[in-house]
């Protein structure tokens, strides 16, 4: 029997204060920077990034949980959250523009995932690995807290076939509407028609639904369920965004890499050079010759003053990993770690991963053990394909946009 993927509605938590709601929503925490932190914070006394990550003091780190608990408890007594009279799925889309003026729209239904372990015929599939430090901060949170506060990010290969549907709700007014600061248009629509219930729900059945977005809250989510076991409650499943790669327009970033070894980056540079026949360029030179590369495996050592363009061959992949599934060995990212890292230092690298090449840059500059790569983004189909294949790419491998916001509805698990 094939792999299935059981989406349900739930009676979803959302908003009545009368703020814009561009102001009341913020990114997923795990993008969201202290500085950035701050200023939602002082946005509104109502967004939501009080309770996806209030500021607290560091050094008690059960603070955090107690303040979210408390301002979710207070926004339900003062009627700023308040309950949907009926369970419902939620379709929630997004009309973007990128800055070179192309336009593209990332649509999908939101509802409840029944959480499944990884593994075997599992309707749901990672496609990264993860750290351990996020899952147990976010499960003192969900433990203080029992909500889904931002949902997982999912992608299936659907082969369009609610595109029409998506396209008739136009003709609908939604439950909620803005234009965030990138322009970005967010709609969303609450969908309790049992008729359409089911046919949303059958459309994502025959899954398997891939982790885009939110592998860490997954895994804090199956935490939790394995902790409340068999106690009442929606702690066996996980609100999730739902998007058919087939149709919509996703944008997939790369995770650049920053890395400190004790070698120095001249020494990285230098070896570089010898072992993978780099090119030497100016920084102002490598992105366009990144995008013009054709090899393998190319990618950009940043490197100080000087960045090296390498490539990384095919056959060099596979001697280092064997006979891995083709998927996975094809991916850039795969390359940089089984291939250059151990050519490059003869440390384990100290990885720290940010998707703008500027902050690659600075970050470099000021220290002369750390050095950079630069890496080619890898698309919807190849993440779908590795995690079909049972494989799981290596931490920070992939940066879809636009996000789901966090904040347009709750779902509670008690």
């Amino acid at each position: 029997m094939p792999p299935m993927s059981e989406i349900k509605p739930f009676r979803g938590i959302r908003f009545t204060a009368s703020v814009p709601f561009k102001d009341l929503v913020c990114p997923p925490y795990d993008v969201i920077s202290p500085d950035e932190q701050k200023r939602l914070h002082e946005v509104s006394k109502f967004n939501a990034v009080r309770l996806e990550l209030p500021l607290s003091d560091e050094t008690d780190p059960t603070e955090r949980p107690r303040k979210a608990a408390a301002q979710f408890d207070a926004w339900v007594d003062a009627g700023v959250l308040v309950a949907d009279g009926q369970s419902s799925l939620y379709v929630y889309r997004q009309d973007y523009e990128l800055p070179g003026g192309t336009r593209g729209r990332v649509a999908g239904v939101v509802g409840a995932l029944q959480l499944e372990e990884f593994g075997g015929r599992a309707g749901v599939l990672p496609h990264e690995r993860t750290m351990p430090g996020p899952i147990e901060e976010r499960l003192a949170l969900i433990r203080a807290c029992p909500l889904n506060i931002s949902p997982i990010y999912a992608i299936y290969r659907g082969g369009g076939s609610l595109a029409p549907y998506v396209d008739s709700l136009e003709h609908r007014p939604p439950a909620a509407r803005f234009t965030d600061a990138s322009g970005t248009l967010h709609r969303l629509w609450a969908i309790d028609a049992p008729a359409e219930i089911e046919m949303l729900s059958g459309a994502l059945r025959p899954g398997p639904l891939v982790i885009a977005d939110g592998h860490h809250r997954y895994e804090t989510a199956l935490a939790y369920h394995r902790e409340r076991g068999d106690s009442p409650g929606g702690h066996d499943a996980v609100m999730c965004f739902c998007v058919d790669a087939d149709v919509e327009d996703l944008v997939v970033y790369p995770f650049h890499r920053i890395v400190t070894t004790s070698d120095g980056r001249d020494a990285v540079k230098q070896r570089a050079v010898d072992r993978f026949g780099g090119r030497l360029l100016g920084p102002a030179e490598s992105a366009a010759a990144l995008d013009a590369a054709s090899g393998d495996h190319p990618m950009v050592v940043v490197a100080g003053n000087e960045d090296v363009l390498i490539d990384v061959s095919a056959t060099d992949v596979e001697v280092a990993v064997g006979e891995r599934v083709a998927a996975w060995r094809a991916l850039d990212v795969v390359a940089l770690h089984e291939v250059v890292f151990p050519a490059l230092s003869d440390d384990v690298p100290e990885l720290s991963f940010t998707r703008d090449e500027d902050d690659v840059r600075r970050r470099v500059s000021g220290d002369p053990a750390t050095w950079g790569v630069l890496l080619r983004p890898p698309t919807a189909t190849d993440v779908i394909e590795v995690a079909r294949a049972g494989e799981r790419m290596p931490q920070k491998a992939s940066y879809f946009w636009p996000k789901a916001v966090t904040g347009l509805v709750f779902r509670p698990l008690e």
